[in-house]
């Protein structure tokens, strides 16, 4: 039995139960992971120091070790974007990998810390409360410094500049800049511990980035970092965030097996791999070949060279352009109609089918599934013919959980309970249910409140999926045993299955 030990980003769904999941489908492998408890609640963190002896205690008697460096430093990702914290304070937590690796040499160490996100909009809720405020224009002078520090600021940008540098009040400016200096030093400190062989492998993904801004500066800095210490081959820095815990997951259950699977990749649009998806910094296809290679495989020339076969939903068009799951496809940008051709895509995922293992990306739209696509699978009942499935959050979360997903999966024949999960969530949900919920809630002026309201909706959601189960074959089989909401927000849910067998 192979153990791994993971530290995830923080509580919910996707980092704390995403992996375990997995893992009970892999067989021969443990995943050993801290009690719910010990790993805070969204702005709450985690306690560093019961986080820093659980894993005294804990690390010796595993094998390999998924460790999330923003756990371990901030208690969580939320946190990592309200601290205090000094750089030396923070240094110090650091500390802590020196000694394990000391103490235990054994046990191979692939950690993540992410570049601290600047989102483009005004919202307090995973962020500091002056963010309600003025989040987009910080995100903004983000963009315009960094586009000044290349030379590429047109001169109404560099007056846009000025004005915003007066514009936003001081201790604003001097609390988003000292913080974001803290969690770089913290990265920086990370390349040093991978360079002095204390950490085996390092990700550093930029959560919720865009090509140019706070987070492209940093990157910068940091890939200069990494050429002079001639670690780019052992550092990857790469869009994506909350997927990270599930990729490293894979890469341990990979480097275990002693293997390098090789995936072929098929778009659904010949502009696939060229598009730059909404929060995301380079274009598709590059994003894919480094989570591949971070879950610790390749990419495949072609489809008979290949252990499995992930077929990519793209989006046509990128930034804002980009579809959102949830509204009508007829209101998608054109592109999506005329730069792609659907029936095409579903037929060559039919041919793959029994020759290879085939997992789906459904990347075509942010924030859930393609209903269209979907609902041609599943007419012509090859949704429970997947290996795997996603479509969550950004491109990354989806195609990073889906990737390592169908790596981790060793009998790709038999039917996957996480795979039915998933299609529930990232389809019936996040493109269906969780609109007509949020209608129904205004409707009767219900909320998520952590008591009734909250148990309302949550039934609500529960029928809903359920009646997709009864209508439409999934992987499974699966039956639902309850549904809540670990933010107590509509953006996702916590979905627990069994199986019907």
């Amino acid at each position: 039995m192979v153990r791994i030990l993971l530290l995830p980003l923080d509580e919910r769904p996707c980092n704390a139960r995403f992996p375990a999941m997995m893992a009970e489908e892999c067989g021969g492998y443990e995943l050993i992971m801290p009690p719910r408890e010990l790993l805070g609640d969204q702005k709450q963190p985690a306690s560093v120091e019961a986080v820093a002896q659980w894993l005294k205690e804990n690390f010796g008697g595993c094998d390999y070790a998924v460790l999330s460096i923003d756990m371990l430093v901030y208690g969580g990702i939320v946190p990592s974007r309200l601290h205090q914290l000094g750089a030396e304070q923070c240094r110090a937590q650091l500390g802590l990998l020196r000694q394990l690796r000391a103490e235990h040499p054994q046990v191979k160490i692939f950690a993540f810390s992410l570049i601290l996100r600047a989102p483009a909009y005004n919202s307090a809720e995973e962020e500091p409360d002056y963010y309600e405020t003025y989040g987009a224009r910080l995100c903004r002078l983000g963009v315009l410094r960094d586009k000044r520090e290349r030379g590429l600021a047109s001169r109404p940008e560099a007056e846009e500049l000025r004005a915003l540098e007066q514009e936003l009040p001081a201790a604003v400016t001097k609390d988003f800049c000292g913080r974001r200096a803290v969690n770089h030093a913290v990265n920086e400190r990370a390349v040093e511990l991978l360079h002095e062989n204390i950490l085996d492998f390092l990700v550093i993904p930029l959560d919720d980035c865009a090509e140019y801004g706070w987070a492209a500066a940093e990157q910068r800095a940091l890939r200069a970092e990494i050429l002079q210490a001639g670690e780019s081959g052992r550092v990857y820095l790469y869009s994506g965030a909350d997927e990270v815990g599930c990729v490293l997951t894979a890469r341990a259950v990979n480097h275990s097996r002693g293997r390098t699977p090789a995936v072929y990749l098929q778009y659904s649009s010949v502009y696939g791999p060229l598009v730059t998806p909404k929060y995301e910094d380079r274009p598709l296809g590059e994003n894919l070949k480094w989570q591949i290679a971070a879950a610790g495989g390749r990419t495949a020339a072609s489809p008979e060279a290949a252990d499995l076969i992930l077929m990519v939903n793209a989006p046509t068009a990128g930034g804002e352009r980009m579809a959102e799951a949830g509204t009508k496809g007829e209101r998608w940008d054109a592109s999506y109609a005329g730069c792609r051709c659907l029936p095409d895509f579903v037929a060559s995922l039919r041919a793959y089918l029994g020759e290879k293992p085939v997992a789906l990306a459904d990347l075509a739209a942010a924030n859930g599934g393609d209903d269209e696509l979907m609902r041609m699978l599943a007419r012509e009942g090859l949704l429970p013919r997947l290996a795997s499935y996603a479509a969550w959050n950004t491109a990354a979360n989806a195609a990073g959980t889906c990737i390592a997903h169908a790596m981790l999966r060793e009998r790709a024949a038999e039917r996957s309970l996480f795979t039915a999960h998933r299609i529930l969530e990232d389809w019936a949900y996040q493109a269906d249910i969780r609109q007509r919920a949020a209608e129904l809630a205004k409707s009767v002026g219900c909320t998520l409140d952590r008591g009734e309201g909250e148990n309302q909706l949550a039934a609500f959601a529960q029928r809903e999926l359920e009646q997709y189960l009864a209508r439409w074959a999934l992987p499974g089989p699966a039956c639902i045993e309850r549904v809540g909401f670990p933010w107590h927000r509509f953006f996702e849910i916590d979905l627990s299955l069994k199986s019907a067998r």
